[in-house]
């Protein structure tokens, strides 16, 4: 009898825990590894998870991560919600979440900047209202929980 309370007290742990909010930073499995700075480089038409933000326990107070193309001619961000049923593994089974699919489009450089999801389009029109040079991008950090990452799209006969 005292097993069995066990198994189903750590059953209920499991599935509370499996609850809580969460975040997978998936770009960080398309930077280079050869730069020193964030850089990522993609072939046109190319479609790959950059990040997946899962809802829940304790909800997200003031800060979610978030991802924006300060570019989207050239890269944009698609977000769509959904769930995975692989247990501790986001975007989560009881709340779901979302997943955000970085989609190229044409050849040229792009801007990604990672931060939290509230504020980042102000900072993206501000950013292009000032008109901000290319090379002041990787310094810029507003508050020390943004990034940029450089995100350069091939096109299809380049190297």
């Amino acid at each position: 009898m005292n097993q069995v309370n066990f198994l189903f007290i750590i059953g209920i742990a499991s599935l509370l825990l499996s609850g809580c909010t969460g975040v997978r930073n998936s770009y960080e499995s398309l930077l280079d590894k050869n730069t020193a700075k964030p850089v990522i480089t993609l072939q046109v038409k190319e479609k790959r998870e950059i990040l997946v933000v899962g809802n829940g326990y304790p909800g997200w107070w003031g800060y979610k991560p978030g991802i924006i193309s300060q570019n989207p001619e050239i890269a944009s961000i698609e977000c769509e919600k959904g769930r995975s049923f692989i247990p501790f593994r986001e975007p989560g089974i009881i709340f779901g979440g979302e997943t955000c699919y970085l989609k190229t489009r044409k050849p040229g450089v792009a801007w990604l900047l990672i931060g939290n999801e509230f504020i980042l389009e102000s900072i993206i029109e501000e950013i292009n209202r000032n008109g901000l040079a290319e090379d002041n991008h990787f310094p810029f950090i507003p508050d020390g929980a943004n990034m940029w990452i450089k995100l350069n799209v091939l096109g299809i006969s380049e190297p």
